[in-house]
């Protein structure tokens, strides 16, 4: 029970201080950040400087989530898949679809996979089931056969 406490505690500690240091900081980095902790301890001469009393243990977990996080950019969403079959022709298949998605619907990204003995076709990259639903609705009567799937996305561009 206390232990389940003190979890949430660090858990809520640690997105204050990530929403605190995404907020304040502005600068792009060149070379390897200094970690969360070590940019929030960092004095500004126009917002002043904080400190932070903490376990050594607390900075490597969060210097670990980063790297791990920096290793594999992108978040979960969801596509829709446009084709998806197996067989001799199903290779020249789904590049016929992808040219033909990438003639109408210019703007969406594609992506075209194989997954022995599946070739598969998927568009979008979507934040949400419901965005993705919007977008299948008007790719509903050319593809009539599409569905949504949750997969690890590129981030889409926020216009």
């Amino acid at each position: 029970m206390r232990v389940s406490i003190a979890l949430k505690k660090i858990r809520i500690i640690v997105l204050s201080l990530t929403l605190l240091a995404l907020g304040s900081s502005t600068k792009a980095y060149a070379q390897v950040p200094l970690g969360i902790i070590n940019e929030l301890q960092q004095f500004h001469p126009d917002k002043g400087s904080i400190s932070i009393s903490h376990d050594d243990k607390i900075s490597q977990l969060l210097n670990s989530f980063y790297v791990q996080n920096a290793s594999r950019p992108g978040m979960q969403g969801f596509r829709i898949r446009i084709y998806f079959d197996t067989g001799q022709r199903s290779r020249e298949q789904s590049e016929l679809v992808m040219n033909e998605f990438m003639e109408h619907y210019p703007g969406i990204s594609i992506y075209r996979t194989f997954d022995s003995p599946y070739y598969k076709v998927s568009v979008g990259d979507y934040r949400t089931r419901d965005e993705a639903q919007h977008v299948l609705k008007q790719l509903g009567r050319k593809y009539p056969k599409a569905f949504i799937i949750p997969e690890w996305i590129n981030f889409p561009r926020i216009d």
